[in-house]
């Protein structure tokens, strides 16, 4: 016990006095982050944050021979959870391998505002996001896969890789190919098409560098020695000063790069072969030893799927993030651990040099920061870039857009990830009509790609819905006997699908129905939460008969727009799915529309009351009998003592009116029949559903 004592502060001592010596040099950044709190030689405790309230404790264990970390609060942020507790065994075993406290600190301080973000993303399984309604499926699974690479689970759907990297950015990309081949898909994840341009709607145009265009993004440049571009231009500018004539077309330089100068002297080719001690060759165990500014993200590998540009510019970037502990920035102190060493690759050159992108930034396919040169003519800052673009790089290449674009990390600020993973309303739509779910736009996106893939299902099964080819990626179009649908995400924020509705010839529909018909699919079905089940219903009611998908569509604008209807004592909302308070005709969540001979569908009715009483809320399930026309109550089993005078009340105010507006031949009674129940109601006091 005694020697286990001495040696615990022993080990500790030591990495206090290597920390005390690297103090003189430590970034001023990182003194404001960071403060000594307690060290005794048996623990040292360190607080962190903006206002110093995170801690962690760095103690060594005599029985397990190793440092243990403990995470906690303080002062101001007592009582809350240190958000570093996602990544506390992977800090362990990093700070393990290297005991190194001026790391710990970098590291913590990189990932301390994204995991924040994180942190805020729902966790909590839920009912009825499926088929079956009785499996809880959890929204976002938060899985660490080192202490800079965390992975997010969609709905055990999608998957979402972020890397955090020094200087306030992180790295994002679709999780769901594979590091080493992007033409792989990662078993038991799907891609989400459209993340690429979903993202880059989040960049910062006003970081340092400029944001490649997705083409370049999808296809980037090989890299190019710098020493041998520098006397390829020295040449070809002597060359044009000495011979005054035309410019010729020439070959492509090595790696791909054309400058558009003039013909090459005569040693051209011997010049780029005597040159090529000069441009690194790196091996999958020296990529984080290369001396790109970015290390991982940007050094190129030799071993990508196909010798095109496009797939080193892949495997660049990926190889990298196979590594469980790498730094992803040169200006963090923290060391970047590689599988193996250069010479024991087998046939690996034994080559060295600077990577290209030390000298020529954003010439380095795997350059995420920067990106390219080039600037995206979408860009906000297309026109400054052009003007201070160099007049010897080469015309952007219009390559065509590939399916695995998302597999290339996006670079977004800390502003930017919080934007991304925090809770806020949605966008383009009026507040009434946003829904009471609040959810942040990366959960948007997600939900609404994977509605995208439920609809395409339930049209093939659908006997009434019929798929009509499209060209445009993204897109499903369909079509019922009178309407033809397009259904495709918004394209100004990639954040809710939307449905347009064309009739197939000139019939009843007015154009405002048609709008009414879209926006309840915006805003109702194919919005949060994002439910199976709500999609399948609405599909149901589109192909219903064109009388009764009217009358359906007059009680949604009822429910989208209930103050133009004043004159009524209560409030409507169609249910796609059966609420928990429903009758027990079937189990909650289950679709509520049924379309056969008759016609089945569920009302949620609200007593219009002033604002400091409580509300009546009551479930009314109402049949359609499409041979009679007549539209009444379901009959409700079991009914409770309470909730059975509502139902009383409601069949008679049904019968009532069937009795009094008999139905005629073709025509649909049901938004008459539900109108009539919603000016007449009227409950005793005391009821409750």
């Amino acid at each position: 016990m005694f020697l286990n004592d001495w040696n615990a502060i022993s080990e500790l001592y030591q990495c206090v006095l290597n920390f005390a010596r690297a103090l003189p040099e430590m970034p001023s950044s990182l003194s404001l982050f960071s403060e000594v709190r307690l060290y005794n030689y048996r623990k040292l405790v360190l607080c962190y944050g903006i206002t110093k309230g995170s801690s962690v404790t760095v103690q060594w264990n005599s029985s397990s021979q190793r440092f243990h970390l403990a995470l906690g609060t303080v002062g101001p942020n007592s009582g809350c959870s240190n958000c570093h507790n996602i990544i506390l065994h992977q800090l362990q075993e990093m700070f393990n391998k290297s005991p190194n406290v001026m790391q710990l600190l970098q590291l913590l301080s990189d990932t301390l505002a994204p995991l924040n973000a994180i942190n805020k993303l729902p966790t909590v399984p839920m009912l009825g996001l499926t088929q079956r309604t009785n499996t809880a499926y959890q929204c976002f699974s938060i899985l660490p896969q080192s202490p800079t690479h965390i992975r997010l689970a969609f709905r055990n759907m999608y998957c979402i890789d972020i890397y955090c990297r020094s200087r306030g950015v992180v790295a994002i990309r679709d999780g769901a190919y594979s590091l080493f081949d992007n033409t792989k898909i990662v078993e038991g994840f799907h891609p989400a098409p459209g993340l690429k341009t979903f993202l880059n709607m989040f960049v910062d145009s006003n970081q340092d560098g400029r944001r490649r265009s997705v083409n370049e993004d999808d296809n980037p440049p090989s890299p190019v020695g710098v020493d041998v571009m520098d006397s390829l231009m020295n040449q070809l500018q002597a060359q044009q000063q000495q011979q005054q004539q035309q410019p010729q077309p020439m070959r492509g330089a090595a790696g791909g790069v054309y400058p558009p100068l003039t013909s090459p002297p005569p040693n051209y080719h011997a010049n780029v072969t005597s040159s090529a001690s000069m441009m690194p060759t790196q091996s999958p165990g020296n990529i984080h030893a290369s001396g790109s500014p970015s290390g991982a993200l940007r050094a190129p590998s030799p071993f990508g799927p196909t010798p095109s540009p496009s797939s080193l510019g892949i495997a660049m970037s990926q190889t990298s993030f196979a590594s469980p502990h790498g730094a992803l920035d040169p200006s963090s102190p923290y060391a970047m651990v590689s599988p193996s060493h250069r010479g024991q690759w087998p046939g690996s050159p034994q080559v060295s040099g600077p990577s290209p992108g030390a000298r020529i930034p954003g010439m380095s396919p795997g350059n995420p920061s920067l990106h390219s040169p080039i600037p995206d003519p979408h860009s906000p800052r297309a026109a400054t870039s052009s003007q201070i673009m160099p007049t010897s790089m080469p015309p952007p290449r219009k390559l065509p857009q590939r399916p695995w674009a998302a597999s290339i990390p996006t670079i977004l600020t800390h502003n930017a990830l919080h934007v991304l993973l925090l809770p806020s309303p949605t966008p383009c739509l009026v507040p009434g009509l946003a829904g009471s779910y609040l959810c942040s736009p990366l959960e948007r996106f997600l939900g609404s790609v994977i509605m995208r893939r439920h609809l395409q299902r339930i049209i093939q099964q659908e006997a009434n819905l019929s798929i009509v080819n499209s060209n445009e990626p993204g897109v499903i179009m369909f079509k019922t006997d009178v309407l033809k649908c397009r259904v495709a995400l918004n394209p100004k924020n990639y954040q809710t699908l939307q449905l347009k509705v064309t009739p197939e010839n000139a019939g009843p529909w007015s154009q405002d129905e048609l709008q009414v018909l879209e926006k309840f699919f915006e805003t109702r079905v194919a919005g949060p939460p994002f439910k199976y089940n709500t999609l399948n219903a609405f599909t149901k009611l589109l192909g219903a008969p064109t009388n009764i998908l009217r009358d359906c569509v007059r009680i949604m604008k009822l429910e989208l727009y209930p103050d133009q209807a004043a004159q009524l004592k209560w409030n409507v909302q169609f249910c796609l799915t059966i609420p928990p308070s429903a009758p027990p005709i079937a189990p909650p969540g289950t679709i509520a529309v049924v379309l056969k001979s008759k016609m089945l569908f569920f009302l949620q009715l609200t007593q219009r009351i002033p604002v400091s009483q409580e509300p009546v809320t009551i479930i009314v399930p109402i049949v359609y009998d499409m041979a009679t026309g007549l539209t009444q109550q379901a009959d409700i089993p079991r009914q409770h003592s309470s909730s059975g005078a509502a139902a009383l009340m409601v069949s008679s105010i049904l019968k009532r009116f069937n009795e009094m507006h008999p139905a005629r031949q073709g025509e649909c009674t049901i938004f008459a029949s539900v109108h009539e129940l919603m000016a007449n109601l009227t409950l005793p006091p005391g009821t409750r559903q």
